[in-house]
């Protein structure tokens, strides 16, 4: 007679909706076999027998191991159930037995395991559910190349595709996980011992394929990063709760630049406010499109006043967002800033109506969230004389022939056309020189579209009068609707060009990482480096590793010829492990930016991009992805230090 299986989706649904009566659910979490996971279950196990807790072990897998074996003393072992299949029997986990016996904490090793065919449940792991549902407490173990969402990732990064998995919600609803972590090169010594597989042939197989110190590495790595991702999921969970009953009492400050009243005052405010109050504060810059009109000393004073922030102890953020005024403020939900601060600049009523400003927008939609608001430091305006550059000449000819182009076309049929059909012609060269052209442009053109359309296809002809009433209203449609087009158009525009910058961050960094894992040799890799992020920044890059003494070499870029101040910038990145040069307050006359490249917490060499524009500044959002390009550089190069420390260690057979 079959035995009828619960549905699995049922267990799933029961696992997360009825944690009241289910018990606890602790995995011991690794890399790969051999990290340490059952035996550092075991070692939790003897403390709940020292505490007086009933203890059963439903299934162990020891794989031989002498100390996991003495581990399992004074530890009750459930008789495995066995089954017959194909004439061959098989011993599997007996989850009647275990719920009979009901025992406050039950072990039951490899969660991803799958059961014999004619077995209740298909896999392990649902018999673990079925045991949390009746009260019991549950330790198992789990390797991160078992679970589901990673399978892909770690068969293309191993060559093995693992065929037993995990649900990754199994994972993500466990009351706790115990990350076990050791040295890949401990891992590669148990393997030789015998400690990790069974027999010659076993060990031989393993070593030459899973067992490679560059998979280890990376395995590591990816165990380390879910078990981070899950940390940040349960503090999101945390966050949103917070966010229905905030405490006020929990003071964040928030401080907004203004490209267009950067207020050094206002820093310094922020700074004296926190520090009263013992609240952090964090500097937030909105990168829109209007950032790419800034000159560039203007780009240069605002990270000069990120950096400012920085030194007096604030965290500095910045962010691509078209729209800046929904950027700040959900950003200070998201977050829970309790106060606002920002500068304005003064702006006629007329170019508020118009264009509208991000200070009035923000105080209006900032409900419970307190807002400072701080006058621009006109000193500074004077003495630098700094203004937001107006839109490029050809723009402004381009518009003009556009608008003038649509009156012209309809001029020899204008007796045949209605009303609404010329609208129709200037709305479509509206819509063109909005998406074409700067967003003052596009509102100059939709202005100039409705005086031509008067001028020209309204009677009287050739005057600005006009007879009707109703014409006055078509005017006045024109004019709105032209507007709202002009003004969507101008924001999807924007987001376009943010979404293009991103695209391309993500695609320069995947493009790196894919070369990186290609090349062979720290000479190849810097090589890579040197070409990569200097064809992205348009700047020559040179890549510093040491040599035996300590002492940076230059790897890369031989054309260069880096005078001494460059080669103490670069030193000095490396042995403080810091940036220093252009952009930094360390060296910052020197022509090259240099980042350290930090394995753990050491520096393992540095990167210095030096732009082709000696007055090139690089901005926080493009420090960001050097950043991020230097930590692929640097995986890169700790990779290859590890595989020449393994090498010696490693038998080949």
């Amino acid at each position: 007679m079959e035995t009828q299986r619960p549905d699995p989706e049922l267990l799933l649904r029961q696992h997360k909706d009825d944690k009241k009566r289910r018990g606890v659910l602790k995995i011991f979490f690794g890399a790969c076999a051999g990290a340490g996971k059952t035996y550092a279950m075991l070692l939790n196990a003897q403390e709940k027998i020292k505490e007086h807790k009933t203890v059963i072990a439903g299934i162990i897998e020891t794989h031989g191991r002498s100390e996991t074996t003495k581990l399992q003393e004074g530890i009750p072992h459930l008789p495995l159930k066995e089954i017959q299949y194909q004439g061959i029997t098989l011993k599997e986990f007996d989850i009647d037995a275990a719920i009979a016996k009901n025992p406050d904490v039950l072990l039951i090793d490899e969660l991803a395991h799958t059961n014999a065919v004619s077995s209740r449940h298909p896999k392990r792991w649902q018999d673990v559910l079925e045991v949390l549902n009746h009260g019991i407490d549950v330790y198992t173990t789990l390797n991160v190349q078992h679970l589901e969402s990673l399978n892909d990732i770690v068969a293309n990064l191993t060559g093995i595709h693992v065929k037993e998995t995990v649900p990754d919600s199994i994972f993500d609803s466990a009351d706790e996980i115990i990350l076990v972590d050791i040295p890949s090169e401990v891992i590669l010594k148990r393997l030789e011992e015998g400690k990790v597989y069974l027999g010659e042939f076993a060990k031989q197989r393993a070593a030459h394929n899973f067992f490679k110190i560059e998979n280890l590495i990376a395995l590591r790595e990816i165990a380390l990063r879910r078990t981070a991702e899950r940390v940040d999921a349960l503090r999101d969970i945390y966050q949103k709760y917070q966010n229905s009953k905030r405490q006020l009492i929990a003071d964040k400050i928030l401080v907004w630049i203004n490209p267009k009243s950067i207020s050094t005052k206002m820093i310094r405010m922020a700074k004296q406010q926190a520090s009263r109050l013992k609240c952090p504060w964090t500097v937030l810059y909105v990168e829109s499109t209007d950032y790419y009109k800034l000159q560039d000393e203007e780009k240069a004073y605002v990270e000069k006043t990120i950096r400012l922030a920085e030194q007096l102890g604030a965290t500095s953020l910045t962010i691509q967002e078209p729209n800046v005024a929904q950027a700040v403020l959900n950003y200070a939900r998201e977050n829970n800033f309790t106060r606002i601060m920002l500068s304005k600049a003064k702006m006629s009523k007329l170019k508020t109506k118009l264009f509208g400003n991000i200070v009035y927008d923000i105080i209006d939609k900032s409900e419970d969230i307190d807002i400072y608001v701080i006058n621009e430091d006109t000193e500074r305006k004077k003495s630098t004389g700094m203004t937001i550059a107006y839109a490029p000449w050809h723009q402004y000819i381009s518009a003009l022939l556009i608008i003038i182009g649509c009156t012209l076309f309809g001029m020899p049929v204008k007796e045949w056309l209605n009303p609404e059909n010329v609208v129709m012609i200037y709305l479509s060269g509206v819509v063109f020189v909005a998406a074409t052209c700067d967003r003052s442009i596009a509102m100059i053109a939709t202005i100039l579209s409705v005086i031509l359309y008067k001028f020209f296809y309204t009677q009287p002809y050739y005057t600005l009068d006009t007879y009707h009433p109703r014409d006055i209203v078509t005017l006045a449609v024109l004019l709105l609707t032209a507007l709202v087009i002009s003004t969507l158009t101008s924001q999807l525009r924007a987001q376009n060009l943010l979404a293009r910058k991103r695209e391309k961050f993500t695609a320069d960094l995947y493009a790196l990482s894919h070369k990186l894992v290609q090349a062979t040799g720290k000479a190849k890799i810097a090589k890579v480096v040197s070409h990569h992020i200097g064809e992205a920044f348009e700047s020559a890059v040179t890549v510093w590793l040491p040599d035996h003494f300590g002492h940076l070499q230059l790897t890369s870029h031989p054309s260069i010829k880096p005078d001494l101040k460059e080669q103490s910038a670069a030193q000095w990145a490396f042995g403080h492990n810091e940036q220093a040069g252009m952009c930094t307050n360390t060296m910052p006359s020197a022509r090259g930016f240099y980042l350290p490249l930090v394995s753990g917490n050491t520096a393992i060499g540095v990167i210095g991009i030096m732009p082709q524009n000696p007055k090139k500044t690089f901005s926080s959002d493009e420090v960001m992805m050097l950043e991020a390009l230097a930590i692929q550089t640097a995986s890169a190069l700790e990779r290859m230090n590890q595989a020449e420390l393994s090498r010696p260690k490693i038998k080949t057979w």
